[in-house]
């Protein structure tokens, strides 16, 4: 039992070592995108914080007083700093600009607070207090990443014909994991064992793993845009209502212009479109555009423009000899898609079954006029 335990314990200290290098690595790694946005920026403060707090912790672990209760206690205060400063990274990530500045300070003082009043009255109420908060933070931030990121995801339907690379579910997953396993392995262990550390810390690179890679390539687009100045909203707000005759008007110009640009220019297979390049391209806003698409055609900018790739790829595996058909890849690529996995999805949606399965079908069909 003696040898079994002291091979966990052994194993702990191997994975504690493997994470402090990780994140030290990490640190070097993001340095260089630090600048790029205010996400990457909260995201290389959050790994600094985090690689110093390894490397603490393995120096208190073989100090001489690290079985001192009271300063595990203190220890657990300070890094408690480390939630209100991940929270900003994710929510930064859903919806950018927010928190400010000067939220960001509130919280961080907020947390901060605990630590030289533990200094004053080193007393568990204290600690208690401390992960309170800490913990009303980690629910509040879940529940603004959840609504913050069905509202990025509505912009993003309404204004892009795609979602690679701007897309936001892995926060919402990265956030959720991340918080839920801190909360499992303070509160669901009655004692932390070598064993539970061991595992923990090899989740949690697993973790930080994931949201790294994605992080490094999202591209960050801001859905809300200031008002220049409160001119501009007035005259905004006493905007006279248009007659029904011009609105059907205007409907009926822009159907025709849009037709002409998607048949016969095929602004379609640009797989970076968005909504601004297509009213660009017809001589009318974003706005007026959206409106039509959105309550003229009941639908989204996203779907409409998806619909036209998805018939185009249709005729391209049509066209295609039996001998000498392409891929999905290939075919994706040349209707204007940059992702297999949307292609597949935006297929099933608008023919009812997968490229595959329409091309088996299309086979079949063609063996039988034979």
């Amino acid at each position: 039992m003696v040898q079994q335990l002291s091979t966990f314990e052994a194993f702990a200290h191997f994975i504690r070592g493997a994470i402090t290098l990780f994140f030290v690595f990490w640190c070097f790694k993001l340095y260089t995108y630090r600048h790029r946005n205010r996400m990457m920026r909260l995201l290389f403060y959050t790994t600094i914080f985090l690689a110093f707090s390894y490397i603490k912790d393995s120096v208190f672990l073989f100090a001489q007083w690290k079985n001192s209760l009271w300063l595990d206690d203190f220890v657990n205060t300070v890094d408690l700093l480390f939630i209100p400063l991940v929270s900003a990274f994710f929510i930064e990530a859903t919806n950018p600009g927010y928190p400010t500045r000067r939220q960001l300070a509130a919280l961080l003082s907020m947390q901060a607070l605990f630590i030289p009043l533990f200094l004053i009255f080193p007393d568990e109420i204290v600690v208690f207090c401390a992960f309170s908060v800490a913990l009303v933070v980690a629910v509040a931030t879940m529940y603004l990443v959840v609504v913050f990121a069905v509202r990025y995801r509505q912009y993003i339907k309404f204004n892009y014909s795609y979602k690679e690379n701007i897309d936001v579910a892995w926060v919402v997953v990265s956030s959720v994991a991340f918080f839920s396993s801190l909360f499992v392995y303070n509160l669901a262990f009655d004692y932390t064992t070598w064993l539970s550390e061991a595992l923990y810390n090899i989740f949690s690179m697993a973790l930080w793993t994931f949201l790294f890679l994605f992080s490094r390539r999202h591209r960050v687009i801001r859905t809300l845009k200031p008002v220049e100045n409160e001119d501009e909203q007035a005259t905004e707000e006493i905007e006279e209502p248009k007659s029904d005759d011009y609105v059907v008007s205007l409907n009926y110009i822009l159907a025709v212009k849009l037709e002409q640009k998607m048949s016969q220019d095929k602004l379609y297979l640009n797989p970076k479109l968005t909504i601004t390049d297509v009213a660009t391209a017809i001589g009318t806003n974003k706005t007026y555009l959206s409106d039509y698409l959105n309550n003229t055609l009941n639908t989204s900018f996203f779907d409409y423009i998806n619909n036209y790739r998805i018939n185009e790829a249709c005729r391209i595996i049509d066209a295609m000899p039996e001998e000498g058909r392409k891929s999905m890849v290939k075919v994706a690529e040349m209707s204007g898609f940059n992702s297999k996995s949307t292609f597949n999805r935006s297929f099933q949606k608008v023919k009812g079954v997968s490229p595959r399965e329409y091309l088996f079908r299309l086979r079949g069909a063609i063996q039988k006029l034979e």
